[in-house]
């Protein structure tokens, strides 16, 4: 779930996103990577505090969240061209306006790898949603669909909008 304030700030924590030598249209992606890795930490943060014991001090929780944030962006880093990739992929394949859902088959390696991706940095941050369809026994198709103006926003909020910006 996206918050009401600040859209692409930092609360409390370093990103490193800024410190790394790309482009512009890298560091767009990278920018956007990085406020929705945030968003999503801090949405888990909060579920974590509120399934935390009593016994548990603040002190002990605030240390694990920083843990865990460090954790995540890392891993962010690492899927940056998988992101990107996935990203261009769900919006050239979305239509002319890039609002329809597009179907990622997981018997594909680069399609599963790609829907991991989107339900991982756009899904659960609340960005987009996906519909899952099974039409064997272990095989399913992610039906993904964004919210391209939610997205579009929070990458201008970074200070870095996406190239393929439409309307």
């Amino acid at each position: 779930m996206a918050r009401e304030n600040a859209p692409g700030t930092s609360r409390g924590w370093q990103t490193g996103f800024g410190a790394l030598d790309w482009d512009a249209d890298e560091r767009a992606y990278a920018s956007l990577l990085d406020a929705l890795t945030r968003d999503r930490v801090e949405t888990e943060a909060i579920e974590r505090e509120m399934q935390a014991s009593a016994r548990r001090s603040l002190a002990d929780l605030s240390e694990a969240q920083a843990r865990f944030a460090q954790a995540e962006l890392a891993e962010a880093r690492q899927e940056l061209g998988g992101f990107r990739a996935a990203l261009d992929d769900l919006h050239n394949r979305g239509g002319a306006t890039g609002d329809n859902e597009v179907a990622y088959d997981s018997s594909r390696p680069d399609q599963n790898n790609a829907a991991d991706i989107l339900i991982q940095y756009l899904v659960r941050p609340g960005y987009a949603e996906v519909r899952t369809e099974e039409p064997a026994p272990s095989q399913y198709v992610y039906h993904v669909r964004a919210d391209w103006p939610r997205l579009f926003e929070l990458a201008e909020a970074t200070g870095h909008p996406l190239a393929h910006r439409r309307g």
